[in-house]
Order: C-alpha cells, then structure tokens, then sequence
C-alpha cells in the first residue's frame, strides 16, 4: 500500500530537474526498426521524424505536441507509436510481439485508444482513465501493452499545456519509491486504484516542492517522476 501521507524525500526534492530538463529528455530511436515492422504488418505508417527512418532522438516535449492533436483514430497510432518508441529506445524490447498484438486488433485497439485519450483531455479521475486501457488486476486490454505503457500514453495525451496529473509509472519507478512509501511496491501489473495512489501522491509531492522556500518556482508533478527515475 503506498503512503499517501509521506513527505518529499530531501534527495529527490534537491535533484528535480526543472521543466526544462522534464520536456527536453530524449531517448534514442530506431526509426528504421520501426518502419519495417509497421509495413511488414500493415500498420498505418509513422508520420513525422520518424516516418523517415533511421536512429534519432524523441523528446518529451515532441510526445507532447502529438497528444496536443485532434482525437482520431489515425493521431491516436501516433500517439501510441511515439510513446512506445520514446518508452522503449533503441533496443526495443518485444516490439514485434507488440505490434503483433496490435495489428490483430487494429480496430478495437484504435477505439480504445481515442477513448482513453478523451478521457484524460476531459480530467476524469486517473483511476478511470486507466481502466480503459488496464483492467482492474492489471493486466493490458490491447495485447502486449501492459499498464507501464498504458501510463505513458496518458502522460502524454494529456498534451503540454496543463499541469500533468496522468503519470508515467515503471518499475523503476516502484522500486525507487520502496524505501520511502511503497515497501511492497510490485513492479508490474499495477491495479487503477493503486495507479490513482500513486498519482496522487506525486501531486501532494509537486505541492509541497513548490511550496519549499528554497525552490522559488512552481513543480510540476512529471519533475517528481523523473527525479524518481534517475534516483
């Protein structure tokens, strides 16, 4: 169970990267990988910097700017592609058997897809957002994109202009968070009560941070997953 009452570790309040740090991260992308294989399943193609192929860099901010989109099914695949390639990285790990996934059930999957995006641009809880794209023991509802991807593409549906509440969980992330809150933290198959919980708690995290003294500026709650990230 996460503490929800737990103050700001002192080591993550001093390492919060800024806002700056949060949309300028950037992961290494293999364009190319991702070209053949959406074509060898008859995928829609990647738009953008990415539609070109080879190895580049995704940024936050350029997930973001997809997310700030019109709600179709077609922005909603680029969506999903951009956050899976920023989540993933060169190495790509089980990219086949994800887009495998995703390519037999294109349809449902594009669906869901643009209602959770709905979701999250209306500000419903996140524990609600989540469940339409996890299941309430935490398993996926589109094959092969489990509940870390699933957060990552409400952190950034969310687009870049509001403060974020929907946030980016990994295990990572939960292990990072044991010794403080979260001493029997999983590190997957998280359910959305437990989503919700952590989303909050990072929220309270933000607040206190930018209510410090020392800190003279306003803290965005994704400042506090990234620190949690690199801790």
């Amino acid at each position: 169970m996460i503490n929800e009452e737990a103050l700001l570790p002192d080591d993550v309040l001093s390492t919060l990267p800024g806002r700056e740090a949060v949309l300028g991260h950037a992961v290494a992308v293999d364009g190319e990988r991702w070209r053949r294989a959406l074509v060898d399943r008859a995928l829609p193609a990647m738009t953008g910097k990415l539609a070109s192929g080879g190895r580049t860099t995704v940024t936050r901010q350029e997930v973001f700017d997809l997310g700030d989109q019109d709600r179709t099914v077609e922005n909603a695949f680029q969506l999903l592609y951009y956050s899976l390639a920023w989540g993933l990285g060169t190495r790509a790990s089980r990219l086949h058997q994800r887009l495998d996934g995703l390519a037999k059930h294109q349809d449902t999957a594009g669906e869901r897809l643009v209602c959770a995006w709905t979701s999250v641009r209306n500000g419903d809880p996140t524990a609600e957002a989540y469940s339409l794209l996890t299941t309430n023991r935490g398993g996926g509802r589109i094959p092969w994109f489990g509940p870390a991807f699933s957060t990552k593409f409400l952190y950034f549906a969310q687009g870049s202009t509001t403060a974020p509440r929907y946030l980016i969980l990994d295990q990572v992330v939960t292990r990072n968070l044991r010794r403080d809150v979260w001493p029997d933290a999983p590190t997957a198959g998280w359910w959305p009560d437990t989503y919700q919980r952590y989303c909050t708690l990072l929220t309270h995290w933000a607040t206190q941070a930018s209510a410090n003294p020392d800190m003279q500026r306003t803290v965005w709650a994704d400042e506090i997953e990234l620190a949690l990230f690199k801790r």
